[in-house]
């Protein structure tokens, strides 16, 4: 079954998986986002770049999935590593928005409060 044009993500989603929730999937959906469409002229910064916030999102919403408080404390460090070498990549990309880097702050203050 083909997604409509007007379809968001949460629609697709199982009404248990509440993702919409965690403030922290949304704050790293939003920078995922921003980071999918960054023009970076540098094909494997680019790639990496992208890669990395892709996992911030996946990790984080995996932990979100998990019950055990081991497990999601386990998703959420990956999370936070990623989001951490994200940062490391944005500190490479001339002219990047200040939007994305308080993004990824408040994305990185959110996973440390997660992890612990």
């Amino acid at each position: 079954m083909p997604l409509s044009a007007t379809a968001t993500p949460t629609a697709i989603v199982p009404a248990t998986v509440s993702l919409e929730r965690l403030d922290c999937y949304r704050v790293a959906r939003d920078f995922a986002r921003l980071a999918q469409r960054l023009p970076i002229a540098n094909a494997v910064l680019r790639d990496q770049f992208r890669r990395a916030s892709l996992s911030v999102l996946a990790n984080t919403a995996e932990g979100a999935g998990r019950v055990a408080r081991a497990d999601k404390r386990r998703c959420y460090a990956i999370a936070r590593g990623e989001a951490c070498e994200s940062a490391a990549l944005l500190d490479l990309i001339d002219d990047a928005p200040k939007e994305i880097g308080e993004l990824l702050s408040r994305v990185i203050a959110m996973l440390t409060v997660l992890v612990r």
